[in-house]
C-alpha cells in the first residue's frame, strides 16, 4: 500500500487521485502536517455498538488545496467526477486505518468495515470533510463475551502521525442512539509522538 501513490502516478490517472494520494504520502509521516477534527455517532443494539457514523473535518490549508483539485479548470465549479476520484484516492490511504477510527472492548479491537461508500462534505467555513459509515463487528471470535454495560472505547487517531486529532464538539464528542441509560468518560488524549496524537473515550451502555 505504501507504493500506491507511485503506482497511480505511473499509470497517469487524473490529477485529483494523485493529489489525494500525495496528501497522505508516507514520506510525510515524520511529523504532523495538519489537523483533523472528528465527530462520532454510534448506534447501539442490545447493549452493544453496531454501527459508527464518523465525520472527519480537515484544516483550512489542506481544504483549500483539495478545493483546487476538485474544481473544473474551465468552469471553476466542483466537478462530480473529480470528487469521486478524489474520494477513491483518500480511500486508498485512510481506509486501511479504518478512516482513523478505532473501537475496542476489554483491550480487544473490534473489526470495522465500510457499511456504505464515503462521501465528501463542506463545512460552513469552507473546510473539507468526509463522512464514513462503519459497521462494528461484535460477533468475532477474537472479541470476549461482551455483557451489557461493558465499557467500549471509541477513538479517533492517526497511527501514521500525519494528523493531529481533536473533536468538532469537545463538550459532547459522541452521539448515541439505541442506548438509554449510559455512562460516558471524559475525553482522553492519546500521544503518538511529540505533537501527533488523538482522542478517545469510553461508553458504558446500561440498557
Amino acid at each position: 500500500m505504501g507504493r500506491v501513490g507511485a503506482v497511480f502516478l505511473r499509470n497517469r490517472l487524473p490529477c485529483a487521485v494523485a493529489f489525494a494520494l500525495a496528501w497522505f504520502a508516507p514520506s510525510a509521516q515524520a511529523h504532523p502536517h495538519g489537523t483533523v477534527q472528528c465527530s462520532l455517532a454510534v448506534d447501539y443494539k442490545h447493549g452493544q455498538p453496531q454501527r459508527l457514523s464518523g465525520r472527519l473535518l480537515f484544516d483550512q490549508a489542506h481544504s483549500e488545496q483539495a478545493l483546487l483539485a476538485l474544481r473544473n479548470p474551465e468552469t471553476q465549479k466542483l466537478d462530480e467526477a473529480l470528487q469521486q476520484r478524489f474520494v477513491f484516492g483518500l480511500r486508498q490511504q485512510l481506509a486501511r486505518w479504518n478512516w482513523l477510527f478505532a473501537v475496542s472492548v476489554d483491550g480487544q479491537t473490534a473489526e470495522l468495515t465500510e457499511a456504505s461508500p464515503p462521501a465528501l462534505w463542506w463545512s460552513s467555513d469552507g473546510r473539507l470533510g468526509v463522512q464514513v459509515e462503519l459497521a462494528i463487528a461484535t460477533d468475532r471470535s477474537t472479541l470476549p463475551a461482551v455483557l451489557v454495560g461493558a465499557p467500549w472505547t471509541f477513538a479517533c487517531m492517526d497511527p501514521t502521525r500525519y494528523w493531529v486529532s481533536d473533536f468538532m464538539q469537545p463538550d459532547s464528542g459522541i452521539d448515541l442512539t439505541g442506548c438509554g441509560r449510559h455512562v460516558k468518560s471524559n475525553v482522553h488524549r492519546i500521544l503518538t509522538g511529540p505533537q501527533a496524537g488523538g482522542i478517545s473515550f469510553q461508553v458504558k451502555c446500561l440498557d
